[in-house]
């Protein structure tokens, strides 16, 4: 019995989740992936992911692996496993790969990104894949905030206090922050505001800490020079608030040698 390794790339929706990692008091991702490969394999199977997300977080790109000792050609798993996914989770692509692939040390760059509603009334429609917000947003200031946060650094200031990880240096290669103008044919049409954050790795709710920092720039509480003494205090305290996870979405992960 010979076994084999499979790199699984998938997206989903977080909205119904408890988050990627499986759980005991609600689904999750990992459970809804591990009980299809059990039925397309005829045997357990555990995943190991680029790393979790949270409860309401999205994906456009995940990734994990699995062992199998199944004879099932890798890129016959899609349909298969689609067949009996629910709507909201999509695997995208299935390939064979070495014994010694890993799904989360093999990492070498993740995207994600968090989109913004910019305008007075909210948008039923976009409720769970945007934050809302209805005062108008500073950009150039925002810009000009994230600009200190590019670069190496001690992210202990932009990082949930539940953390365990003790190594808070993360290098941050890239935020833009870009705005595109929704319909004004319609009232109270605004701006959508999307924030790309690419780099090495990223702490828990880091992204989304920065990313309600960088909104309370944009709407004038401080000032572009206040998120360098927030970075230098590494200090959660001082901070700004986590923005709301259904915002946010896995976009890409890259891989390379260890």
């Amino acid at each position: 019995m010979e076994w084999r390794k499979i790199k699984l790339t998938f997206g989903y929706q977080g909205t119904a989740y408890y988050g990627f990692q499986r759980q005991t008091n609600g689904p999750s991702i990992q459970q809804e992936i591990e009980k299809v490969l059990e039925r397309v394999l005829q045997h357990e199977t555990t995943i190991v992911a680029s790393g979790r997300t949270d409860s309401g977080v999205h994906a456009r790109e995940q990734v994990a692996h699995f062992r199998t000792t199944s004879r099932i050609p890798a890129d016959r798993l899609i349909p298969a496993m689609n067949t009996f996914l629910p709507d909201d989770i999509v695997v995208l692509n299935a390939e064979d790969v070495p014994m010694d692939f890993h799904a989360r040390y093999d990492v070498v760059e993740k995207t994600y990104r968090y989109r913004v509603l910019n305008q007075p009334i909210p948008d039923p429609f976009l409720r769970e894949w945007s934050q809302h917000v209805k005062a108008q947003l500073d950009i150039e200031k925002m810009r000009a905030a994230a600009a200190y946060l590019v670069g190496t650094h001690d992210f202990t200031s932009f990082c949930s206090v539940r953390t365990k990880v003790e190594d808070k240096v993360r290098t941050v290669y890239e935020i833009r922050i870009d705005e595109y103008e929704r319909d004004h044919a319609l009232p109270n049409q605004g701006k959508d505001i999307w924030f790309t954050f690419r780099g090495s790795g990223f702490l828990y709710n880091m992204v989304r800490i920065m990313v309600g920092t960088l909104v309370e720039v944009g709407k004038g509480k401080w000032q572009v020079e206040d998120v360098k003494k927030m970075l230098d205090a590494r200090n959660r305290d001082i901070a700004g608030i986590t923005a709301p996870p259904h915002g946010l979405y896995l976009w890409k992960v890259e891989y390379g040698k260890r």
